[in-house]
């Protein structure tokens, strides 16, 4: 299974990555220039990660064992992104969620700077 430190090890490896905790859950959310991009779940078993609302419904509609476009309970209901069981996906596909969660909040020019960087 996919854990916290390795989702952690992923993302830190990104440009202008902060881990902070959730202010009701305690778990680790990551963001890029205070824009959140992954949170755990609650038991850390599952991680939203904020990609397209297009991308997270195709994802969920081609395995929805594995995955879920998740909205907020609040009134608003709006898109927060793919939750995934980590202990279904791959490390690479982990990665691969990360990485695009990234860039869907990372500003385009820090993502074009990375992409020349690596």
């Amino acid at each position: 299974m996919t854990s916290t430190d390795d989702i952690r090890r992923c993302v830190m490896a990104l440009p202008e990555v902060e881990e902070i905790s959730h202010h009701l859950f305690h778990v680790p959310l990551w963001k890029v220039r205070g824009r959140t991009f992954l949170g755990m779940g609650r038991d850390e078993t599952t991680a939203v990660f904020c990609i397209s609302e297009q991308e997270a419904n195709e994802a969920a509609a081609a395995d929805p064992a594995v995955y879920a476009a998740v909205r907020r309970q609040d009134a608003r209901r709006s898109f927060l992104g793919l939750q995934a069981e980590l202990g279904r996906i791959s490390p690479d596909r982990m990665r691969d969620l990360a990485e695009q969660a990234w860039r869907c909040q990372a500003p385009k020019r820090l993502a074009a700077e990375h992409d020349r960087d690596s």
